[in-house]
């Protein structure tokens, strides 16, 4: 018994009408996008990398009165890494815009400046304090905390 072989004509993959992008430039476009993505990501990544530079520095105050109504009551909340009671500079200003008091934490005196700083070791730390005598600085006052370069906390006694 003899095979007999059919022979078909395979259809051909590729039709005259369509139209597609030729390889080469599928491979142009696939790298310039590659370059463009990567000198994005450059970008993004080198600002993050420069050693020195940092956001600004804030520090996070509740403020609020005793329950004797006798002292204000800073609580401190956040605050920037490392900052010492040396560091940190308490000013309270009068509603008129003089300065009443600007001494650093380390320093202040209730009897005499009529604040206070409560902490437990020499950096600012979440839930240290900051007492300031409602007595001598009653509404309308401004208080700030600050560091060498910026204002890290500013409110006005409510």
């Amino acid at each position: 018994m003899a095979m007999s072989v059919r022979r078909f004509a395979m259809k051909s993959p590729h039709r005259l009408d369509d139209r597609a992008v030729s390889p080469v430039i599928a491979t142009i476009l696939l790298v310039a996008i590659t370059v463009v993505l990567a000198g994005v990501l450059y970008i993004m990544l080198s600002g993050l990398l420069i050693p020195g530079q940092s956001g600004p520095r804030a520090m996070g105050v509740t403020l609020t009165k005793s329950g004797d109504g006798k002292n204000w009551t800073l609580t401190v909340v956040s605050t920037p890494p490392g900052l010492t009671q040396s560091e940190a500079r308490l000013t309270i200003f009068a509603p008129n815009g003089s300065v009443m008091v600007s001494k650093s934490f380390l320093v202040l005196v209730f009897s005499t400046d009529g604040a206070v700083f409560v902490g437990t070791g020499s950096t600012v730390a979440v839930g240290d304090r900051v007492l300031v005598d409602t007595a001598r600085y009653g509404t309308r006052h401004e208080v700030q905390i600050a560091d060498a370069t910026s204002v890290l906390y500013s409110a006005a006694f409510p």
